[in-house]
């Protein structure tokens, strides 16, 4: 039978419930870029909503003999969405813009090397006790050579007076829990 005191408990071992409102992004080794934006900070404090990564495994049909079954074969990363919030002059905007146009030159349609156009993400998620972003995570993961893939459109309305909002879609390579030792060793392999 259900007991809210048992669940008070048990939850309450592990610190409560955890809330969604108290994180940070971090974005690290930035590409050099044609537009100058010097304020990456500005990056990580505008970011209004992200997520945790999803990681899945693949499976494929095994058949020895008899039943067949499911074999894990590799990991699978999804993509992960990011909206910040926009300034005035639409600085991060035009960053967005120019980063894309170092993945793929508008006018010549030319291909930039990966490793010219990618950085590494840290997400991570405080504890509702914590005062600032120096306290320690309850827990963090690190986004290897991710970049965005879709700039999405910036909605305006004489309706609202809504702080403008850019959604911005991101792909990675894989990611770690960022304590972890192999996400502080060579990870871009």
């Amino acid at each position: 039978m259900f007991n809210p005191d048992k669940l008070k408990a048990a939850v309450g071992a592990h610190g409560g419930f955890a809330f969604s409102d108290k994180y940070s992004v971090e974005f690290l080794s930035m590409p050099s870029l044609s537009f100058n934006f010097q304020d990456l900070k500005l990056l990580g404090l505008t970011c209004e909503n992200t997520s945790l990564p999803t990681r899945s495994i693949q499976a494929a049909e095994k058949l020895i003999y008899g039943t067949s079954y499911q074999m894990p074969y590799k990991h699978a990363y999804g993509e992960i969405s990011m909206t910040f919030y926009l300034t005035e002059d639409l600085a991060l905007k035009s960053f967005f813009d120019a980063w894309l146009d170092k993945i793929i030159d508008p006018l010549t349609g030319n291909i930039g090397y990966h490793q010219d156009y990618t950085c590494d993400i840290k997400i991570s998620k405080f504890k509702r006790s914590a005062a600032n972003e120096s306290a320690n995570p309850a827990y963090a993961v690190k986004l290897f050579s991710a970049w965005p893939s879709i700039v999405a459109e910036v909605a305006m309305t004489h309706a609202s007076t809504d702080i403008a909002k850019l959604p911005i879609t991101f792909q990675y390579k894989k990611w770690l829990e960022a304590s972890s030792t192999i996400a502080t060793s060579n990870p871009h392999e």
